[in-house]
């Protein structure tokens, strides 16, 4: 009801945008920087931030960005398959028909690695996310599946994407061989104020929408404030904003807007 009262073509701050249309802040543009290295010096690569900061979707649109023909892109976001799970949604992935026990599942991953690698010209890519939730022996099992030639050479890249406590659980001194291997550690932080403006108007465009400003200058800042720049909670607020105004008939949404939208949220009225 909201999308014909404010102009709008599609909902502004779905989950649903298409990769090419993401809105970049300067985290996520240094997190492509440092994915690209990867991919140039293939090992592993550690991907955290708060909850909601979009890390995953950031990770998603660099995979899909990647030329088929040169990457071969494998992406798990249940790591409590464990690790035969794991092996076997790899040989599925892969192409590769599944094995009966672990220990031939390794050597036909591996195998299909270097045939990658080696004759198809293709690196492979494993991201794994929610990895805070991985038990710790699967951890230690794809750093060593990774492992050829003496540790001289990774087998694929490996992308870890988690929460906070993903950084703590790998340093600790179970994890040392895993952590002092993380060739790439990048944590996504919340948006500045000035990227929060931003981000909304990024949004409100990709939607279609190209009149005037919809939200006030000391919505943006207390938003922001509010969020703590988090583009999940930004997203939230917003959407519930839009809603509220259309039903006021507000054409400009400003801090009494928010203070409703608020109290809404964490009262639950």
């Amino acid at each position: 009801m909201y999308r014909e009262f404010y102009g709008l073509q599609t909902l502004p701050f779905s989950r649903g945008l298409p990769a090419g249309k993401l809105f970049s802040s300067r985290t996520q543009d240094e997190l492509r920087a440092r994915l690209e290295y990867l991919l140039r010096e293939p090992g592993i690569g550690l991907v955290t931030g708060e909850v909601g900061s979009g890390k995953s979707t950031a990770v998603r649109a660099f995979a899909e960005g990647l030329e088929p023909a040169r990457y071969a892109v494998m992406y798990f976001a249940n790591p409590m398959i464990g690790i035969t799970g794991l092996y076997r949604e790899l040989l599925s992935q892969l192409g590769e028909p599944l094995r009966r026990y672990r220990q031939e599942m390794v050597p036909a991953i591996r195998r299909r690695f270097d045939l990658l690698r080696q004759e198809q010209k293709r690196m492979p890519l494993i991201i794994l996310d929610e990895a805070q939730l991985a038990p710790s022996p699967m951890l230690e099992e794809l750093r060593l599946l990774l492992n050829v030639r003496m540790d001289a050479e990774a087998a694929a890249v490996l992308v870890l994407v988690g929460h906070s406590e993903l950084r703590r659980t790998l340093c600790l001194s179970i994890h040392q061989a895993l952590w002092q291997r993380t060739a790439v550690r990048i944590h996504l932080r919340g948006l500045n104020l000035t990227e929060t403006g931003s981000y909304i108007q990024h949004h409100l465009q990709v939607a279609g929408y190209r009149g005037p400003g919809i939200f006030s200058d000391g919505f943006i800042s207390k938003a922001h404030d509010y969020s703590k720049g988090i583009p999940r909670q930004i997203n939230l607020v917003c959407t519930h904003a839009l809603i509220s105004g259309c039903a006021e008939g507000k054409n400009l949404l400003d801090e009494e807007v928010l203070r409703k939208v608020v109290n809404d949220l964490e009262t639950g009225n």
